[in-house]
């Protein structure tokens, strides 16, 4: 995503618009999306008044062969609160659920048991995620995937068992929120099935 390049580049001074840090591993707070086929940067927490401090103030973006108007800055602030509701969601991207270790537990079990391995770990995703907004929750998440068609995906040059999965949770999640693996690239967008 070149917006990501972009910007990366432009506000390399916080790590967050580029994701290159000491810690291997947290949830992404600046995180780059493709909504209703419009490019989107959320900010999480204290980053939502950074991205839209930095954001306000563009009139273009750069990429390699060209430079790209901005004639529409939407900007959307809102709150959200872990509730214990269960609600209906599904991938917008692909769910890069698998690491090479689990993809070969996983293809080693029978599709019900594949479907179990897949919510559990779309549990400790929602947990992850929720601890890297500093949300902790006394309540017990529970998931119950629907459906859900793999697909081949690539994510950082590559290729991974990418999901297009529609699941019950027991808790209700912030719309376009990410869950899995390169999150901050797009992948595993969250929306809810009204």
């Amino acid at each position: 995503m070149q917006l990501r390049g972009f910007l990366a580049h432009l506000f390399a001074n916080i790590s967050e618009f580029h994701h290159h840090s000491d810690n291997s591993y947290h949830y992404p707070l600046i995180q780059y999306k493709r909504i209703d086929k419009k490019l989107a940067v959320i900010g999480i927490g204290e980053f939502a008044d950074i991205v839209f401090e930095k954001m306000s103030n563009l009139d273009h973006i750069t990429t390699q062969d060209q430079k790209i108007p901005l004639t529409n800055l939407e900007i959307q602030n809102t709150t959200y609160y872990p509730k214990e509701v269960t609600s209906k969601y599904k991938f917008a991207s692909p769910w890069i659920a698998l690491n090479k270790e689990n993809y070969t537990k996983y293809s080693l079990l029978t599709k019900k048991d594949q479907k179990q391995f897949l919510e559990k770990i779309l549990v400790g995703n929602i947990l992850s995620m929720l601890k890297g907004m500093e949300i902790f929750v006394d309540c017990t998440i529970t998931v119950k995937i629907n459906s859900c068609k793999s697909i081949t995906t690539i994510a950082h040059q590559n290729k991974f068992a990418g999901f297009f999965c529609e699941w019950d949770s027991s808790i209700i999640l912030p719309e376009y929120c990410g869950l899995g693996k390169s999150i901050s690239k797009g992948f595993g967008v969250v929306i809810s099935l009204k």
